[in-house]
């Protein structure tokens, strides 16, 4: 609407809120999408691997794994593998907490490998030394399937490194 002024053009309040609704929505949208592609991770099969627990990374928007596994062909070697899981809220309500890891524990982590090679993936579950297990997020896309492919030997009771690429 033009009240005669130089430069001023009044918009009625309403259709402001509703542009910057509509513009939020978009942003959001777009953002939501992007954030939830799982095209990095290799989800046709799991690979599982032995290691110690470096570090829980307890953080939004996704909880990290991070554990050092023996390097392949050097005896004394270790490469730190990262493995993303899901949002906190999530495994909250699995029992996750802050404190489901302790730094030095023995464990075994069933993931999808990354696409690229590296050292990582996306983490289906895991299994300690007591043979208790974590379960990551269930609702991602390939982890009911990997979950239902058996079940996983406890660290130690097995050599494993069945890193498939």
């Amino acid at each position: 609407m033009y009240n005669g002024g130089i430069g001023s053009l009044v918009v009625p309040a309403a259709q402001v809120v509703r542009m910057v609704g509509a513009a939020a929505l978009l942003a959001c949208a777009s953002v939501a999408s992007a954030h939830h592609t799982y095209a990095m991770f290799d989800l046709r099969q799991s690979a599982v691997i032995e290691g110690t627990v470096a570090k829980l990374e307890w953080t939004n928007p996704h909880v990290f794994v991070w554990i050092y596994a023996k390097k392949p062909g050097d005896a004394g070697g270790y490469d730190l593998w990262g493995f993303e899981n899901g949002p906190i809220f999530l495994l909250r309500r699995q029992g996750w907490t802050r404190d489901s890891l302790t730094e030095g524990e023995r464990v075994v982590v069933q993931y999808f490998p990354l696409r690229d090679g590296r050292n990582g993936g996306h983490f289906v579950r895991l299994v300690r030394e007591d043979g208790s297990e974590l379960i990551g997020d269930a609702s991602a896309p390939g982890v009911a399937g990997a979950l239902e492919n058996g079940e996983l030997e406890a660290p130690g009771t097995t050599d494993v490194l069945e890193v498939e690429r």
